[in-house]
């Protein structure tokens, strides 16, 4: 071999080693691009999901919320705004009639139009009596007729919902529903093709395949049978698809919250609930977060017995608790003290848009010697020295600790009262309250709807359990229910309702606002967490460049 052979092979092998070198980092400087640039999500769900079909489910709401629309929506901002209706419902004068125009490009994921036959097909199977659907009760006194075809005293065919051509939907009521907007954006009141729900028969809603859908996402990898795990994918078919960021969203079903935490220390999840004592290990992790939930814990007082029929002893019962220290050194979860009923964050003044819970301000309080003064004073009035009451709880670990801090608060500051707790499943314990078979209980309520109206009704004395009747009370409510076309007046009447029923009457107990503390990586923006309502991943999006 000449010298000159040798020296370009050398120049050539060297050549060859820094082109390869530069393959390699160029390589290594996609994947990493292309791992920023991923729009795919990866969160755990609670537990395994039974179906889609939208009638019968009462406990798949988030994903339905995702695969689905309804004729309206919520924005990022918590706005209701169109969604499968073109514009917001132009409704009559007297409150009755609202009606609908779909828009054109509103279409279902096997490419059929979403029409009005869709709603009016999906509202009769919901009250259809033969279906059975757990949140029928939505429809019974609100759409016309809805309540006499539960009963079987009419047929479907005469639910006051038409379809006026294929794109134009009229509903009637039964009566002005000042929040009747805000029942359209939950899954029982969604769409379903009435040709595909035949189609598929028995199997409609038990797989990914077995289903159809008009929302941002559709679902892959699921059944009923094996639903594990599942995964959203971007409807490309959905009428507002640039909006939607995230090419997939992959859940699994994660019940220990062990397993979640590895998960998500390890990248596999991006965002995580946490409960029991993780709340406190993680607290002051920078990925540690909490949203407020439309749902309060409080105590019922069953006012057939004597002792809690003394306004004066419930008075003392009010005003004995230190709600504060609960949720900050029992808790620990970012659930807060709640001096009314009707939850922050749920609804807001129609015209200001300030907080309900803000404007009505607190209603419930502190104060150990306004409670002994009137303690003293309804312990006068039954000729007692000493009372026994017994306290109902559940047998869950958060419901044994707010019933003993209960009982600790009560003791302590109240002389003479002695609780004795009794514990039961939760089942057992909502019967009893139900039959009226307690004293006192914990309990809790979740808002159905957003709107006070669904906390404040339960003051009212065909509603409330226990067993109370107040007339001015149930002048308030009334008077609420009929000022469809005074909003503004409507909110002042729930307003004097609430502070009315717990600040004259101290009819019951509020104690604490849930909260849900979770982990989420920092690159997660702009998931939906509304206080009242489900998680929406339609505006999410990950940002992993930052």
């Amino acid at each position: 071999m000449t010298k000159n052979k040798k020296i370009n092979l050398v120049v050539f092998a060297a050549v060859t080693v820094i082109i390869g070198g530069c393959a390699t980092n160029t390589s290594k400087e996609n994947t990493e691009k292309a791992k920023e640039d991923s729009q795919v999500l990866n969160i755990a769900a609670d537990s395994e999901m039974d179906t889609m079909d939208t009638t019968i489910s009462t406990t798949n709401f988030t994903a339905m919320n995702n695969v689905f629309d309804g004729l309206l929506s919520y924005d990022l901002s918590g706005e209701i705004v169109p969604a499968d209706s073109k514009d917001m419902p132009e409704i009559s004068e007297d409150g009755l009639t609202y009606t609908f125009t779909i828009r054109e490009d509103a279409n279902w994921s096997n490419g059929t139009p979403v029409t009005a036959a869709d709603y009016q097909f999906a509202w009769q199977r919901m009250v259809d009596p033969a279906n059975g659907s757990g949140y029928a009760y939505l429809f019974s006194g609100i759409i016309k007729n809805a309540e006499a075809i539960l009963a079987s005293e009419k047929t479907v065919d005469e639910l006051g919902i038409e379809a006026v051509g294929d794109k134009r939907v009229k509903v009637t009521l039964e009566q002005p529903v000042p929040y009747f907007i805000n029942l359209l954006t939950i899954p029982p009141y969604f769409p379903q093709n009435e040709a595909y729900v035949t189609e598929q028969s028995k199997n409609y809603g038990l797989s990914a395949e077995t289903t159809i859908y008009n929302g941002p996402f559709v679902l892959s990898d699921w059944t009923a049978a094996e639903g594990n795990s599942w995964k959203y994918v971007k409807n490309d078919g959905y009428w507002d698809k640039d909006t939607v960021k995230l090419d997939a969203v992959n859940a699994q079903v994660v019940k220990e919250i062990g397993t979640g935490i590895n998960l998500y220390d390890s990248g596999q999840l991006d965002t995580f609930s946490l409960s029991g004592n993780f709340v406190p290990q993680y607290k002051n992790d920078e990925d540690f977060k909490t949203k407020d939930k439309a749902w309060i814990y409080y105590l019922e007082l069953n006012q057939e017995i004597p002792e809690l029929a003394n306004k004066n002893i419930r008075k003392a019962l009010m005003t004995a608790i230190d709600r504060k220290n609960f949720t900050d050194n029992v808790l620990q979860d970012g659930s807060e003290p709640i001096y009314g009923h009707v939850p922050r964050g749920l609804a807001k003044h129609p015209e200001t848009t300030v907080d309900f819970r803000e404007e009505a301000g607190d209603i419930a309080g502190f104060d150990v010697e306004k409670a002994q003064e009137a303690w003293e004073e309804g312990l006068k009035e039954l000729d007692k020295k000493e009372i026994m009451l017994e306290l109902t709880t559940s047998d869950t670990e958060d419901s044994k600790k707010l019933a003993e801090f209960i009982q600790s608060e009560y003791q302590k500051n109240l002389p003479g009262l002695t609780i004795e707790i009794r514990q039961m499943p939760d089942n057992s314990r909502l019967d009893n309250v139900k039959k009226g078979d307690y004293q006192m209980a914990t309990t809790y309520w979740s808002a159905d709807l957003a709107d006070p109206i669904n906390f404040v009704e339960r003051f009212s004395t065909e509603i409330n359990r226990g067993n109370y009747s107040f007339e001015d009370v149930d002048k308030w409510i009334e008077k609420s229910n009929q000022q469809y076309n005074d909003l503004s007046a409507r909110w002042e009447s729930m307003i004097q309702a609430e502070k009315v029923a717990l600040g004259e009457h101290y009819v019951d107990i509020p104690i604490y606002q849930t909260a849900e503390p979770y982990l989420e990586q920092s690159y997660v923006k702009d998931i939906y967490l509304p206080v009242f309502g489900s998680t929406s991943y339609k505006y999410a999006y990950l940002d992993k460049a930052q």
